[in-house]
């Protein structure tokens, strides 16, 4: 028998779930959805250009309902190793969590990797 899939309920484990994105050269987004009591039931890695990914909202959608997910995280890379957030990734958070809300899956984090630092949308209250 398998051991249950790992539990994203702290935003550390959210950081250590997704510190490879930090390796990237290029932006690259990574997806993981959540059960109810915030089980991984599936991940997904969403490859961007070189300044920017964009995670589409039908495919968030679709994949949340196709998981049965209660709630999802998204993270990305800043290569340059600056993790304040562009004004983009401020509108692109807070419009996937419309599109979420809609399916009634809620946003738990958007974090912003970097290899010395991860910053997190929700602490700062923009999602």
């Amino acid at each position: 028998m398998s051991p249950p899939p790992p539990r994203i309920d702290r935003l550390s484990k959210a950081r250590a779930l997704f510190a490879g994105l930090a390796r990237a050269e290029s932006e690259v987004a990574g997806v993981a959805y959540l059960s109810v009591d915030s089980r991984v039931l599936g991940l997904r890695l969403i490859a961007g250009g070189a300044d920017q990914v964009r995670v589409p909202p039908r495919t968030l959608t679709s994949d949340a309902l196709a998981f049965g997910a209660d709630g999802v995280i998204v993270a990305h890379n800043h290569p340059s190793g600056d993790p304040a957030p562009s004004r983009h990734d401020l509108d692109h958070a807070r419009s996937l969590a419309r599109a979420l809300a809609l399916m009634d899956v809620r946003l738990v984090d958007h974090l912003i990797v970097t290899a010395h630092a991860t910053t997190s949308l929700r602490a700062m209250g923009v999602v």
